[in-house]
């Protein structure tokens, strides 16, 4: 407890950001009192000059991603009574910062990142949820970090001032509730999401993503597919699978929210606390 108090003490001069900047968006209004509704925030990645991977077909991430953001915001919207947020809802460039900042601004309690995933093996497939975490899981998180990040990875794991300044952040920030809570809500969702469509189980992993950094509640990404391979290619451009994939992204963060208890937290941010048994 005495650790979280002085994080939250802190977290305003480390990550200024959070508090001083927000997404054009029609989402953007004053934040909900602690103990309203349950605040969702969906970020399709990418957008605008920013395509993300590109698949053999030519299909773009930043399409796929936006495509079942808002279907995910509709099964959200439909089924729970969340109030859902998008950081954009058109093909727009929206820095990795401002998703986060907005996210906080509103008080959200969950962040959801959605990408999709791409590889030099053309066979590469699966889904795979991750949250933040310094080091890596593997290798390949770390390259998926680096491709999502859109910079690459000596930037992003290698030496000197500001990988050192970031790992300091990432070290307290890991320690907190939110890291445990982010995992729970990864594992929440990746389980609905091979439950119900199956193939490949890639599993609950850790990474350095830029866009999760600044996040100050319970925050994932998660890749929907490989576009990069061509089946998975055509598979994510359908819309019917999109809406399968939002159905099944939805049922994990309702599960994770019906097992949670919301609490009014420090510094005007919401988070969330696992019941126990």
């Amino acid at each position: 407890m005495k650790r979280t108090l002085k994080l939250m003490a802190v977290l305003p001069f480390l990550l200024p950001s959070l508090f001083l900047s927000s997404v054009d968006s029609p989402a953007a209004e004053d934040p909900d009192v602690p103990g309203g509704p349950f605040i969702v925030v969906i970020d399709p990645g990418h957008g605008g000059e920013d395509s993300g991977a590109v698949g053999p077909g030519n299909i773009l991430e930043k399409d796929i991603a936006l495509g079942v953001a808002k279907k995910l915001a509709g099964a959200l919207e439909e089924k729970s009574g969340c109030k859902v947020l998008l950081t954009r809802d058109g093909d727009s460039f929206v820095t990795l910062a401002e998703r986060t900042a907005f996210a906080n601004r509103v008080n959200a309690d969950v962040f959801i990142s959605i990408h999709a995933n791409a590889a030099y093996r053309k066979k590469a497939s699966g889904i795979e949820t991750f949250f933040l975490s310094y080091e890596a899981t593997d290798e390949d998180a770390a390259r998926t970090a680096a491709i999502e990040n859109n910079i690459n990875e000596e930037e992003i794991l290698g030496a000197g001032e500001a990988a050192d300044d970031l790992k300091a952040i990432l070290f307290d920030l890991t320690e907190t509730i939110s890291r445990h809570e982010s995992s729970a809500l990864a594992e929440s969702v990746q389980m609905s999401l091979v439950n119900s469509l199956g193939g490949e189980n890639r599993g609950v992993k850790q990474a350095p993503f830029l866009v999760l950094s600044r996040a100050a509640m319970p925050a994932i990404l998660v890749e929907v597919g490989f576009i990069s391979n061509p089946g998975e290619e055509k598979r994510l451009t359908s819309a019917r699978e999109q809406e399968r994939l939002a159905a099944s992204i939805a049922e994990g963060v309702i599960s994770y929210r019906n097992n949670s208890i919301k609490d009014a937290s420090y510094g005007g941010f919401r988070q969330t606390t696992q019941k126990k048994d």
